[in-house]
């Protein structure tokens, strides 16, 4: 058994949509719900009977970069290594071991940002994203107001698509995010690793 266990439900409907997107679909994708309840969940998932028995080959952990993409990596790889795993030495790497093991950091903006902000750039390319830019940079004139979240573009754009009111993962599901876009590109092969956990050794 392969998993990858992610923070939320946004974030797994979206790495969901980027592994069936290239045929993965031997992965077995939860969320944690939350950062701060990492160390917590990897606790409880040791006692698992797939563990136990050692049926699992392989454990990857996607999170988000939010502010510091390097402060991130050493607190999964700390939760990780707490509860017995061994961790990789970098975002998107994997360690090899009785289970291999993997962390992917999702930080599209210079190692910083979140899930959002990775669909957000696997949409920038269309014509009408200038015109979301355009929106906030307006709102931010007229009201002083300096920054925006991803969150808030996310909405403010899909809003140009449906008239439904649609999160991140709804979306993903709903088949608004272009899986092709080299965006998702590094998620793509950080998985393939996970998926190929009997074939790779420490990268």
């Amino acid at each position: 058994m392969k998993f990858v266990f992610c923070e939320g439900k946004d974030d797994l409907a979206v790495i969901q949509g980027v592994a069936v997107s290239i045929g993965l679909n031997d992965l077995n994708i939860e969320f944690f719900s939350g950062k701060d309840n990492l160390t917590h969940f990897l606790k409880a998932a040791r006692l698992r009977p797939e563990f136990s028995r050692n049926q699992v080959s392989a454990v990857g952990i996607v999170r988000d970069a939010d502010e510091d993409g390097q402060a991130a990596f050493q607190s999964v790889r700390a939760a990780m290594l707490a509860n017995g795993f061994n961790a990789p030495e970098k975002s998107g790497g994997v360690a090899a071991g009785e289970i291999l093991t993997g962390v992917m950091i999702i930080g599209p903006n210079d190692g910083k940002g979140m899930i959002e902000d990775l669909c957000l750039k696997s949409v920038s390319n269309l014509p009408e994203f200038p015109c979301v830019e355009d929106y906030f940079r307006c709102v931010s004139q007229k009201r002083g107001r300096a920054d925006f979240s991803a969150k808030a573009k996310v909405r403010a754009w899909l809003a140009t698509q449906s008239d439904h009111d649609l999160r991140v993962g709804k979306a993903a599901e709903a088949g608004y995010w272009p899986w092709q876009s080299p965006a998702f590109e590094p998620l793509k092969v950080f998985l393939k690793k996970l998926a190929n956990a009997s074939e790779i050794k420490a990268v």
